[in-house]
This record gives C-alpha cells, structure tokens and sequence, in this order.
C-alpha cells in the first residue's frame, strides 16, 4: 500500500458526519490510535467554533472516529459523552504558548537580518562608491547643512529595508510552521507502513506524531490519550 493521503482520510470522515447531520463539526489531521496490538487510524473532531489554537482553551473532541489501516473502512464513529476514547485521566496539553515562540523568532530574525543588510549598505561599497565619497569627502550639502553620505542615504532607505524584512520574516515563519504537517505526514506513514510489514507498532515515533500533534492543536487536550501508548 502507498502512501496515505490525510485528505482522503479526511474526505472518507467528511462523508461519514454529514451522513450523521454533523455539519458544524471538523474533522482534525488523522491521527492514530493503539489498542492492544493493534494500531488504527483516528479522526478526532471539534466543533466549529471549538477555538483549538488558543492556548489553555482546554478543547476535548466532542465525536472520535477509528479507520482500518488497510482498508481505511470506518469501524467505529463515536460521540466522546457515550463512549469516551479516554482510558486514564485526560492528559493536560503543556506546549508553550505558540504565539510566545513565534514572537521571540520573530523578533530575533527581523533584527538580524535588518542588521545585516544595513551594515553591508553602509560598509560595502562598490569601487565608484568608494571614489565618489573619497573625493566629496564622504560629505553632502542639504539645505544648506553638510551632512554624512553614508547617514543620509540609510536615513533613506532604512524604512524600505524594514518593510522588506519584515515581508522576509513573515514567509520564514510561514514555511517554518506550515513544514510541521510535511514531517507529520511522513511519520504518519512510516509507522503505518511498518505496523502493516511486520505487525510493529513503532511507539517512539507515535510519540513524535503526539508530540507534533500537541503543537499544532495547542488549545486542546487529550491528544495523547487518544494515541493510547
């Protein structure tokens, strides 16, 4: 079996809650879940207006689905009040705040970055830059007021390279944040994989997936016990 598409799981559980009038709820990234020996896949889903991304929102989802992993047929579609996937106390998502960790990245790039290229403008010069301030002494009358060359043309155009950085580190954190689900999908399918080789259940890489998964849904708990490892 190739590799599992997250939207053809996610498309099989679409179908299976409007059959159920489910409309207002989402399914979340396939996740999976062990039982005993056995391993399958999990859907979990929340409501709409479940706010999952806002730290200590304390979001437990309200229905849970269980997919073969060969066949990806539907097994089991609970609503978590009449049959609850946990087996213990529900586990407490701790992940620090993600906006915190995004700010302090943030924050560190655009200064370094903004750093650098204004120092190589000021300091790198091209041969004719260099000429051309050597004989006007590096100097300048505006207005009547002599001033450095250098200052005046940052002055100028230290707020383009602001902004620009700015765009820069907004795409950085993008593609930072937005690659987590290419990891994900890649372990996803290698445990998988495994479990259908050998029978397996690689449980140090489902860890990764919960750990991945407790990132990403940060206002929500329980993913871990959902995992059941």
């Amino acid at each position: 079996m190739g590799n599992l598409k997250i939207d053809e799981i996610l498309n099989i559980v679409n179908e299976e809650k409007k059959k159920r009038k489910l409309d207002n709820y989402v399914p979340l990234f396939p996740m999976l879940r062990k039982d005993g020996n056995k391993l399958y896949i999990g859907v979990l889903l929340t409501h709409e207006n479940d706010n999952i991304w806002v730290k200590n929102n304390n979001v437990k989802p309200s229905f849970w689905v269980l997919l073969d992993v060969n066949t990806l047929k539907v097994l089991e579609f609970n609503k978590t009040q009449e049959k609850d996937f946990l087996n213990k106390a529900i586990v407490i998502n701790t992940y620090e705040d993600e906006e915190m960790e995004l700010s302090k990245y943030t924050v560190k790039k655009t200064k370094e970055y903004k750093d650098y290229l204004l120092n190589d403008i000021k300091e790198d010069k091209l041969p004719i830059q260099k000429k051309l301030a050597s004989v006007l002494n590096n100097e300048m009358n505006v207005d009547g007021e002599k001033i450095n060359i250098d200052d005046y043309l940052m002055a100028n155009i230290k707020p383009e390279i602001t902004k620009k950085v700015d765009e820069l580190v907004d795409l950085l954190v993008t593609s930072k944040y937005s690659s987590i689900t290419f990891y994900y999908d890649n372990l996803f399918n290698s445990i998988i994989k495994e479990y259908q080789s050998n029978n397996n259940i690689d449980e140090k890489k489902m860890k990764l997936c919960i750990e991945i998964m407790n990132i990403y849904y940060f206002g929500m708990n329980g993913i871990e016990n959902f995992f059941n490892i």
